[in-house]
């Protein structure tokens, strides 16, 4: 699988062999966009000169899905520890947890919910 394609600040670059006109979606989906698929990590679709949506193969969707899920998941880490740093700085108590998630509303069902989280009984 070829077709790395750089971003560039919240925009990613595509060449025009990525684009696909919306009008060959339905007609044509196996021999213009599959083919595009295997080679390139994402395909462009335009409606005239407007760039209206994308198309991912399900495998790089997924990969997507999972680097976000753990961007969401190191940027809660990054705002904990700099918060601990800045408590540790200053010589404040840091909040209990439990305190937090009561504030929040978190509820111990939400929390089950999560796929990642164990509960133990204080």
């Amino acid at each position: 699988m070829g077709g790395f394609v750089p971003v560039m600040k919240g925009k990613p670059l595509f060449s025009s062999d990525q684009i696909v006109n919306i009008s060959d979606l339905q007609r044509k989906w196996r021999s213009v966009v599959e083919p595009k698929l295997h080679e390139m990590p994402f395909l462009m679709m335009f409606s005239g000169s407007e760039p209206r949506a994308t198309i991912l193969s399900y495998d790089k969707f997924k990969e997507l899905w999972e680097k976000v899920a753990e961007a969401a998941e190191l940027e809660i880490k990054l705002e904990l520890l700099c918060r601990i740093l800045e408590n540790e700085k200053g010589g404040q108590a840091l909040v209990p947890l439990a305190e937090v998630i009561k504030k929040a509303g978190i509820t111990a069902e939400d929390l089950e919910a999560a796929p990642d989280v164990d509960l133990e009984n204080d």
